[in-house]
């Protein structure tokens, strides 16, 4: 029997903390793009039914696909705790739309945030950690 780790590390949030500022419209306006022809409804809207591979595989997961650079990444740690974030990377594996600076990669993460929460720059600011590190195994 094999035990696997991985390690969630760059520049990010705790999805968990943006949980309480989700707002149900564009929350669902988001799950109609990405699943064209399925109905979603405001009325009675949880985004868990969402979740845990149907068709996301967690909360940070979601954020993803609130990143129009694709550059952020998501990752947990086992316990329940996901983050979506920008990981370090090499000079040499950069491509052409990485960020240039922790500041854009903050404009990055609060750009994503705001597609799906109802929070202030400030707020946002707040919860970013320059430091995310957490790692999992299984």
């Amino acid at each position: 029997m094999s035990v696997c780790y991985w390690i969630c590390q760059g520049i990010g949030i705790r999805a968990n903390q943006l949980r309480p500022f989700l707002n149900t419209q564009k929350c669902v306006q988001l799950l109609k793009e990405q699943l064209p022809g399925k109905e979603i409804s405001e009325d009675g809207f949880d985004i868990d039914a969402y979740l845990y591979g149907e068709p996301f595989e967690n909360l940070a997961d979601v954020f993803t696909f609130c990143d129009d650079t694709d550059s952020l990444t998501y990752g947990d740690n086992g316990d329940g705790e996901s983050y979506f974030y920008y990981p370090p990377s090499y000079p040499w594996e950069r491509t052409e739309n990485e960020p240039s600076s922790i500041a854009e990669v903050h404009e990055r993460v609060i750009k994503a945030v705001f597609r799906l929460c109802d929070m202030t720059r400030e707020q946002v600011e707040t919860l970013i950690d320059d430091d995310t590190y957490d790692y999992g195994c299984g």
